[in-house]
């Protein structure tokens, strides 16, 4: 039984109809958003949103999710400065109250698309403290902020979801868990990469969280996930930044056992690439997924 499959849309082209046409033509019929037209998708107006959706529709193409970028670059405490690691990737800036702030334009834009899913992240981790990061009083915070972000979703009858990234406080699956439990929001799930918990720096993250392997986290976490990023890395010491993006299947994470696991529990949501590799290769990457999974 086939999982269904999907790519971030950007990841094959920026031209989102250009994107769409390379993803239909490899047998993909969903999609998740995260830069169109150049911008956030949550930055998206009337306008733009209407002509995103007529190119979707004229594809056939499903819309999983909005991949947003509401609490990345954003700090959690006032005194925290958080910069962008990479200055090709869109997101919108600001602190907390413009966050929040986005949040409606955010679900109105994914109803458009006949979504009700938000990607959101745990906060950036700032250049200028040191770590551990996602200790208990940053989860303390971070969920203040989160429960009143669910509330002002649940307006719209959209859901959250928190996604473990290695540049934020919650890089592991496990720490996004106990971030959702403390937060106690019915429309809070989890985005689970594992990709992203394997390449959490281990040095900044408490002990405690560094012990499951991947297959571990995922049957630990499990029953909380709303959707899966799909890309791999390989570790090599010999650079300054170890970790290498790779094509899937050319990296170090064994998807196998974690596909085996999904199909068993008949995980009913999309996976969906984020490979963050050349063109090319996230091509590649398409056409392993569609064998594999």
């Amino acid at each position: 039984d086939v999982m269904n499959l999907g790519i971030i849309s950007d990841q094959i082209d920026l031209d989102l109809e250009k994107a769409i046409q390379i993803i239909k033509n490899q047998g993909y019929n969903t999609i998740e958003l995260h830069s169109v037209f150049n911008k956030p998708v949550e930055t998206l107006n009337e306008e733009e949103t209407r002509k995103a959706v007529e190119i979707c529709e004229k594809y056939e193409m499903k819309v999983s999710n909005l991949a947003t970028t509401l609490f990345f670059l954003c700090p959690l405490y006032e005194e925290d400065k958080v910069s962008l690691f990479n200055d090709s990737f869109h997101c919108i800036k600001g602190n907390v109250k413009d966050h929040l702030n986005h949040i409606e334009n955010a679900c109105r834009v994914a109803k458009a698309f006949g979504c009700d899913k938000l990607r959101m992240f745990p906060f950036r981790f700032p250049d200028n403290r040191k770590p551990p990061f996602g200790t208990e009083k940053d989860m303390e915070t971070i969920c203040t902020y989160f429960q009143m972000a669910a509330d002002i979703a649940q307006q719209y009858d959209c859901t959250l979801i928190i996604e473990n990234c290695p540049y934020s406080h919650c890089p592991k699956g496990e720490m996004t868990l106990k971030l959702l439990k403390m937060c106690n929001r019915p429309n809070l799930k989890l985005l689970w990469d594992p990709a992203n918990s394997y390449r959490a720096y281990q040095n900044q993250v408490e002990d405690k969280y560094l012990h499951k392997t991947l297959l571990e986290e995922l049957k630990w976490i499990y029953p909380y996930i709303g959707h899966i990023h799909i890309k791999d890395y390989h570790y090599d010491s010999n650079f300054e930044k170890p970790f290498i993006h790779k094509p899937i299947y050319s990296g170090d994470i064994d998807f196998d056992v974690l596909f085996q696991y999904l199909k068993e529990k008949e995980y009913p949501y999309t996976l969906s690439l984020e490979p963050e590799v050349a063109f090319e290769e996230a091509i590649l990457c398409m056409k392993r997924l569609k064998e594999k999974a």
